[in-house]
């Protein structure tokens, strides 16, 4: 009897250690997965990182637009049918004789 629960107490330990170390791996792995700093965080942040980087894209070809606008505006580069453009457009300033066709933005 006591052959067999040394036997016993032995392959218990075993057991008990693989059991442990499989408890600690899977805690690892499911961290590296979907913890904080995960794989699927990564992912989403990836995916993030590319819609901002467009959306920076487009802001500075809208940011380039205006300056080049503004810079047809100043003193020492007037352009007079922007400025004309901006007058009927913000004012409602045109000649009795004008015909205003009105495009949506954009066009």
């Amino acid at each position: 009897m006591l052959v067999y629960f040394q036997s016993f107490r032995k392959n218990f330990k075993l057991a008990a250690s693989h059991i442990v170390a499989a408890c600690f791996f899977g805690y690892f792995v499911f961290h590296m997965m979907s913890g904080a700093r995960g794989a699927i965080s990564w992912v989403k942040l990836n995916k993030e990182i590319a819609s901002l980087e467009e959306e920076l894209k487009d802001l500075k070809e809208e940011n380039d637009f205006l300056e080049n606008k503004i810079n047809l505006i100043r003193d020492n580069n007037l352009d007079v049918d922007l400025l004309e453009e901006q007058a009927i457009s913000v004012l409602g300033f045109s000649h009795e004789n004008d015909v205003i066709v009105l495009l949506p933005r954009g066009h």
